[in-house]
């Protein structure tokens, strides 16, 4: 017989290697991750790249109050390195969503548990930032090292923001699970 704890991530199974042991002694717990429906393998892009824009024009209102009282679409020089702003600003923005996928897929990184959390953490980690600067490369959110240092501060600040957040949610699960188990 076997418990079958359901969570977003996959199904996590409480069972007895054999029927023949006494279950009290050999009690194990594996991870059945599910495959991604098809829905989610459609909704995973289409999330991300919603989520890469709001975050990207956020950080440009963000900016433009900071800097001025004027609302800037992008870096000036970028903007002007066009001969039209509109399609400039297209730019900007499909690059916001590819920045949202490619962090959405990365995401799927976690799902594999035989590597360590950690190691999971940093490629995933390493992904977002190695992104964030080609990005902030193309899109010239810098003109001196001491800019790009600020740049990659706050995509490891936001980055901390979230992965709290998320271990936050994870930590009040565990507990939740805990007092039913009681």
């Amino acid at each position: 017989m076997a418990l079958v704890i359901t969570f977003p991530a996959g199904n996590f199974q409480l069972s007895s290697p054999s029927s023949e042991s006494n279950p009290a002694e050999n009690l194990y717990l594996t991870r059945r991750i599910n495959p991604l429906e098809p829905k989610k393998i459609v909704g995973l892009p289409l999330g991300g790249a919603c989520i890469g824009i709001t975050i990207g024009t956020s950080i440009e209102l963000i900016f433009s109050s900071l800097s001025s009282s004027s609302y800037y679409p992008g870096v000036p020089e970028f903007l002007n390195s066009f001969g039209n702003e509109n399609v400039a600003v297209l730019i900007e923005r499909l690059i916001y969503a590819a920045y949202g996928i490619i962090s959405s897929f990365a995401g799927l990184l976690y799902r594999n548990e035989t590597r360590p959390l950690i190691l999971n953490t940093a490629l995933h980690f390493g992904i977002i930032l190695i992104c964030g600067i080609a990005a902030g490369s193309y899109l010239k959110w810098w003109g001196s090292s001491f800019d790009m240092l600020g740049v990659i501060i706050t995509i490891v600040l936001i980055y901390l923001l979230i992965w709290l957040f998320n271990w936050l949610v994870g930590r009040a699960e565990v507990k939740k699970m805990n007092q039913k188990l009681r």
